[in-house]
């Protein structure tokens, strides 16, 4: 792995800046409200979409470009990977490589279809690699209650940017992007940055460009990314969307729908560390910590992760399970330290407000 030290940290963000396995089956829609006074939620149906994609070794068959679906007309929240294996090496047959020479190029939701997401990646191993990607998805409806439902609100602005690394040397040098107003400014009050995406756009895709960590701004109205660059005049496209914390008004009335970021993302998030050298597996839940009990009804629906030492440590993907977001890692020297995030969004509506509100 030595193409790894002459890698450079980049920093991006947009802070500054202006079929289905679900993942949820969701409890039994609650009773018919009556006209007694009373709580009236809705259900909100969380799920996820997963594929299994085999790469071979060689070329063209160690790269891939495939699109998972959320069911028609619902919205992506966020698409992962998770590098399962790859081939022992074997430097007698002359193969060499393992699963930190699976690189992803590119994961983003599509500019058009918000049920639509795109992954690029390649396997730079000589073995054979299998990898999982997944899809986390909100109906666009929730279900009915009291005869009705309510839409699921995104502000309609995609906020999309470019960057561009222009450097020379091999020195690692930390550059912080801030996205050019419109296009990368944070949601409006009361949305919350989801679906992070990104896409090397560069003719010549280098194995050393790969994602060292993902993470909501303060507020959580935007995006910062940070990648480790393997040459100069690197391009990328950065992107999000943003959900809003309440439902679409209907029948004079609309309804909160709670979400949070767990632990607070804005202190740091979880703090670990890796404890162990090679591949291992760290995990946050919505209902982890003290106050867990009170997100015992939300779903991980978006992760975030810090590498602190990017040089040494090699992030591997993540899955969404129900309630907890499992991080996989390789860890080779240096610092151990890392911090993970999960966005969770309860899956019932909170109490009805007025549609103004």
């Amino acid at each position: 792995m030595a193409a790894h030290s002459r890698l450079r940290s980049l920093v991006i963000s947009a802070a500054a800046a202006a079929l289905v396995a679900p993942l949820a089956i969701v409890a039994a829609l609650a009773s018919p409200a009556s006209a007694a006074v009373g709580p009236r939620p809705h259900e909100v149906y969380l799920y996820k979409v997963e594929a299994q994609v085999d790469l071979s070794g060689e070329f063209p068959d160690n790269y891939a470009h495939e699109h998972l679906y959320c069911n028609d007309g619902d919205d992506a929240l966020d698409g992962m990977w998770r590098v399962d294996h790859v081939d022992q090496a074997n430097p007698q047959l002359d193969m060499y490589g393992d699963e930190r020479d699976v690189v992803f190029h590119a994961s983003y939701s599509d500019y058009n279809d918000p049920s639509m997401w795109h992954f690029r990646f390649e396997n730079f191993a000589d073995g054979n690699a299998q990898v999982k990607l997944f899809l986390t998805c909100i109906r666009k409806q929730t279900e009915q209650n009291a005869g009705h439902k309510h839409g699921i609100g995104f502000d309609p602005l995609y906020r999309t940017f470019s960057v561009e690394h222009v450097a020379s040397g091999d020195t690692m040098g930390t550059v912080g992007f801030h996205g050019d107003s419109p296009a990368a400014q944070p949601c409006p009050t009361g949305f919350y940055a989801v679906a992070p995406g990104f896409n090397f756009t560069d003719v010549n895709e280098d194995h050393g460009n790969r994602l060292v960590g993902s993470w909501p701004n303060a507020t959580g109205t935007s995006w910062q990314w940070r990648f480790l660059i393997g040459h100069d005049d690197t391009k990328v496209d950065l992107a999000f969307r943003c959900l809003s914390s309440k439902v679409l008004p209907f029948g004079g009335h609309r309804h909160l729908l709670p979400m949070k970021w767990r632990p607070n993302a804005a202190s740091g998030g979880f703090q670990d560390n890796l404890w162990s050298n090679g591949i291992q597996e760290k995990r946050y839940s919505c209902d982890d910590g003290a106050d867990g009990a009170a997100y015992q009804a939300y779903k991980a629906m978006v992760g975030a992760f810090w590498i602190y030492d990017p040089f040494h440590v090699w992030f591997l993907g993540m899955d969404p399970r129900p309630k907890t977001r499992a991080y996989k890692f390789w860890y080779e020297s240096g610092s151990r330290q890392i911090a993970l995030a999960t966005f969770c969004v309860r899956s019932r509506t909170g109490k009805q407000i007025a549609p103004s509100a």
